[in-house]
């Protein structure tokens, strides 16, 4: 009987190798023989999943958009933050985009790989696009959960959302730029002093 390869589960590890790559590399060293040894399959079998390098990198950037919404979506979805302690819910939330864990780090390494190749690639700009737009929602649903949301008479509640998400981006850079300048507390303090909330 014929082995049954489940082909979305060796795309996904497919993606997976081309983002090892790129965390580690840049996205131009994710070519179709490093992902190929990388994950461990034959050219021919990254080739029949993937019409070219091209088409890999674009899965392979349509993969994080699709688990940065599900990511993003759930918590603000979900009955776990109670009124008595929202804003500190609401700040464990926001403090899930920065590079706090080795994962989380990857992550972002592998974000800011794919974002100086859509700089000038126009075919992966849409996803850079999406994913930016995703993170501002993000950052406005936290804003409009906060007890505080509208009593912010100098900035609109858009305006904040903008400022918070230049932060957490400045945030994610600095560390991974100057990783022991900054820990956990330390970023924390500092998406609290924004928000307004001391501890």
């Amino acid at each position: 009987m014929p082995k049954i390869v489940d082909g979305q589960a060796r795309r996904e590890r497919i993606a997976e190798a081309v983002w090892a790559i790129a965390a580690r590399n840049g996205l131009g060293s994710a070519t179709i023989r490093t992902v190929a040894a990388e994950c461990g399959l034959s050219v021919g079998s990254i080739q029949h999943s993937f019409a070219s390098q091209a088409c890999l990198q674009r899965f392979a950037m349509e993969l994080i958009v699709q688990r940065v919404t599900e990511r993003l979506s759930a918590p603000l979805a979900s009955d776990q933050l109670s009124e008595a302690g929202v804003t500190d819910g609401i700040i464990a939330l926001l403090l899930q985009l920065l590079p706090l864990d080795p994962e989380r780090e990857a992550e972002a390494r592998v974000w800011f790989a794919f974002l100086n190749a859509a700089l000038t690639d126009d075919e992966l700009a849409p996803y850079a696009a999406e994913i930016d737009a995703l993170i501002g929602s993000f950052c406005r649903s936290c804003l409009e959960q906060l007890p505080t949301a509208r009593e912010d008479e100098h900035a609109s509640l858009e305006e904040r959302a903008t400022a918070l998400h230049a932060l957490l981006d400045g945030l994610t850079v600095h560390m991974l730029a100057a990783p022991f300048a900054m820990d956990g507390a330390g970023a924390e303090r500092i998406v609290r002093s924004f928000l307004g909330q001391t501890r």
